[in-house]
């Protein structure tokens, strides 16, 4: 490959790729081209990309971005999943496309900037995505305050339902005594 042609290539990769700070490396060899198409398929309804990267421009071109760390794990025929809400995601998708895939595997991810290596890479696909994280950090704040507002309602229910039952039972007493004079 020409000088060039390599400076090309790496510009596009930096502009593609320097801003980002979470994408999933896996290993795709052996593959048929239709099962292929159709995971690839797949990954563009969820808004998602698969990019079979050259190692060393990849490294070229992100020397100084968050990925950098990413791809300096990068060895063998390896491929970029980006882009999704989070790379969970992208990682539970994978691995419910690894029967169908047979030389479909985790290498390596990036999340928010941490690094996750080989040995725990496996483990992504089972933790929460960012969605379920933020939902249920968002219950657990309003949980205090939920409580707090039916602790306050309840006492303030209790005393109407009081208020009212003396109001109903001067009324009967009222309507009863006035028959009697």
């Amino acid at each position: 490959m020409s000088k060039p042609i390599k400076d090309m290539l790496t510009r596009e990769l930096t502009e593609r790729y320097a801003a980002l700070d979470s994408a999933l490396l896996v290993e795709l060899v052996g593959a048929d081209g239709v099962t292929t198409n159709q995971f690839r398929r797949e990954l563009r309804n969820r808004r998602m990309r698969l990019e079979i990267v050259k190692n060393a421009l990849f490294r070229r071109a992100l020397a100084s971005a968050p990925l950098a760390r990413l791809a300096e794990t990068m060895t063998g025929p390896c491929a970029l999943i980006t882009g999704g809400e989070s790379v969970t995601d992208a990682a539970k998708l994978v691995e419910a496309w690894q029967p169908k895939l047979a030389g479909l595997k985790m290498k390596a991810a990036l999340l928010d900037g941490e690094l996750v290596g080989q040995g725990q890479v496996d483990q992504l696909s089972k933790m929460p995505t960012k969605r379920d994280m933020q939902s249920r950090i968002a219950s657990i704040a309003l949980s205090p305050g939920g409580k707090l507002a039916a602790a306050v309602l309840s006492g303030g229910g209790r005393i109407a339902a009081c208020i009212k039952t003396i109001i109903e039972r001067h009324e009967k007493g009222e309507a009863a005594a006035a028959p009697a004079a």
